[in-house]
């Protein structure tokens, strides 16, 4: 199926996670750099006459604070999962244990729970966890709330929030094994704990989005089938300065001049 692209504007798309502050700047100024936007965020039917954005939130954020009104996204049902399909990523870093959980456990309201590597349970470990913390030696805790939704998102903020202050979010991969994990501390001696979040169904995002309530940065994971990379778009099309008509007239030549070549095979894209 051919992609669906559009020219929208960034009014009309919700954001359904928190934008990254750090890769915010540098995407700014890259961007800035280029002239262009290099790969289109992922939006689909939101609340009400809205879209909701799905990936791509750093990205949104930065053409708002570029001066611009408008985007150019890949629209995707989010109730087909043969286009779309939610997981969640995994954080991983080096902190100081003893400090680390230490911080964890002053958190209000909330219990933890050991974890060991190994002993039949998934990397989530507590069906009720907001996170689970895995150490490089197997070991580690889930962090628990036994209350609805919007409350394990909300502990699940606060988790990250001091997951942040504590270490630099260097690197975020996707491991959905035990034997995915023990390889990447194998390979990785720099790094000594992973962060596994659970994973949200689209009605689940929704009822997030109808309480006004956004996820952490770098949790929801949108795996789109046939997704658009390279598009480089000009900032300059984007723009509030530019006329409406001009933007369209633009937009329906790029649709009409651009080739897309489809990759069957998964990929890895250095950044």
């Amino acid at each position: 199926m051919e992609p669906n692209l559009r020219l929208v504007s960034l009014s009309d798309i919700q954001l359904q996670e928190e934008a990254d502050q750090k890769r915010l700047k540098r995407l700014i100024a890259g961007m800035r750099t280029s002239k262009v936007v290099r790969d289109p965020p992922i939006v689909a039917t939101g609340i009400h006459d809205d879209l909701i954005q799905l990936d791509g939130t750093t990205r949104l954020s930065a053409l708002r604070r570029m001066n611009c009104s408008h985007a150019v996204v890949q629209y995707v049902d989010y109730n087909d999962s043969s286009q779309v399909t939610i997981k969640s990523w995994v954080h991983v870093s080096k902190v100081n244990r003893d400090t680390f959980l230490q911080r964890i456990r002053a958190i209000g309201g909330i219990k933890t729970e050991p974890f060991q590597l190994g002993l039949g349970l998934t990397l989530t470990g507590h069906p009720l966890a907001a996170v689970t913390i895995i150490f490089r030696d197997g070991k580690g805790l889930s962090v628990i709330n036994n209350t609805g939704l919007v409350e394990k998102v909300l502990l699940m903020k606060r988790v990250v929030k001091l997951y942040e202050e504590l270490i630099e979010r260097n690197r975020e991969v996707s491991i959905e094994g035990m034997t995915q994990l023990r390889e990447f501390f194998r390979k990785h001696s720099d790094k000594n704990v992973a962060l596994f979040f659970p994973t949200f169904a689209a009605h689940e995002v929704y009822a997030l989005m109808q309480r006004s309530v956004t996820l952490p940065q770098g949790i929801t994971r949108h795996v789109v089938n046939g997704r658009v990379l390279g598009i480089n778009y000009p900032v300059t099309m984007l723009e509030k300065g530019t006329p409406l008509k001009e933007k369209e007239a633009y937009f329906a030549h790029f649709l009409k001049t651009t080739h897309l070549r489809f990759y069957e095979e998964s990929t890895f894209m250095v950044e």
